[in-house]
């Protein structure tokens, strides 16, 4: 949208029928941006980026038919969403209409959907969709091991890459870390003590106000799944250069420079596609795997090894119960499972 629309919007019955000066005016148009950054700054920068991308499509889709987007009425955007429905799921389909929602009312002409109508077109389209989500696989142990014998910095070219690549997926899986919060890491979020180490996690999906919250992670140097002693074999590498934690790393293996002489950060869509590149070298189908393989990973672990909800909950950061018991994927289904009893020869 334009920033005048934003403005027109937000200040516009303040404006209208009152006698004010050229100051004043000034003032209030300076203070309705602010107020509209206030608004943009409430979401993430994903969820932007999702709302810029569902509002085009919508924009251009009307424009097919000759449509104002921002006048289309909810018989148009059930119409619209129809069509998606075709090769979109469900989640997608749902973020586009929030998004279109949430954007018409910000230029001042939401779309009424209190006549019933629209709420039947969902609940049918939930109904003729399903609503089972499309989860990635989780990256456990066993895959992590795997992963490990193709990330030896001693046999590959490119020994910073694979130090770099080691500590986080190893960090990812221990903290349960969303790929943007892997991606966001700075040095000083990190903290060594003698049980560990402890990230900081500055901001996240769940905490969108940024207050922060500290991650314990046990140092097991025995392990070869120590995040601890691969993190520190990492900075070791990289030095310590203020700038982000995980940065990039050319082709040739050096670390990547900006011209105002800082590491330049990874984004969240490396950690994606490193999780892709490591699993298809084990052999397994790159497709069922995500950066958020590492998170539900942990909280499958967790589940094998009985660590409570609870606890899971709390390292993870998780809200809300049913979303974190979704994450618990297949291991807790063989638990006290009797059907080999129910189905065996004995």
């Amino acid at each position: 949208m334009q920033d005048g629309d934003r403005h027109e919007t937000t200040a516009a019955a303040v404006l209208s029928d009152v006698a004010l000066t050229e100051a004043q005016l000034v003032e209030i148009r300076r203070l309705a941006e602010r107020a509209d950054e206030l608004v943009e700054a409430s979401l993430s920068a994903n969820t932007r980026r999702a709302y810029g991308t569902a509002w085009r499509q919508w924009s251009e889709w009307c424009l097919g038919f000759g449509l104002n987007p921002a006048q289309a009425d909810a018989s148009w955007l059930a119409m619209h969403l129809t069509s998606l429905s075709e090769a979109r799921s469900l989640s997608t389909i749902e973020l586009r209409r929030a998004a279109v929602l949430a954007i018409r009312r910000r230029l001042g002409r939401p779309i009424h959907l209190d006549d019933g109508y629209f709420s039947e077109f969902l609940a049918g389209l939930r109904r003729t969709k399903g609503a089972r989500p499309d989860k990635k696989a989780a990256l456990l142990e066993e895959n992590l091991r795997a992963v490990l014998l193709l990330l030896d910095p001693v046999t590959v070219p490119a020994p910073k890459r694979c130090l770099r690549d080691r500590a986080l997926l190893l960090t990812g899986f221990a903290g349960g870390f969303r790929r943007s919060e892997l991606a966001g890491f700075d040095l000083r979020d990190l903290t060594f003590t003698a049980e560990g180490l402890v990230p900081f996690v500055a901001g996240s999906k769940t905490d969108q106000e940024r207050r922060g919250e500290e991650v314990g992670i046990q140092s097991v140097p025995r392990s070869p799944l120590c995040a601890a002693t691969a993190l520190a074999a990492w900075l070791a590498a990289r030095g310590d250069t203020p700038g982000p934690l995980f940065c990039r790393i050319d082709r040739g293996g050096h670390l990547t420079y900006g011209v105002d002489g800082r590491l330049q950060p990874i984004d969240s869509k490396t950690v994606a596609r490193l999780v892709k590149r490591v699993i298809k070298g084990t052999g397994l189908a790159e497709g069922e795997f995500s950066g958020h393989s590492l998170r539900a990973g942990m909280m499958t672990a967790a589940d094998r090894k009985g660590v409570p909800l609870e606890a899971a909950m709390q390292h993870g950061r998780w809200k809300d119960a049913r979303t974190a018991r979704g994450y618990r994927r297949h291991s807790s289904l063989w638990q006290g499972n009797f059907t080999g009893k129910l189905l065996g020869d004995e």
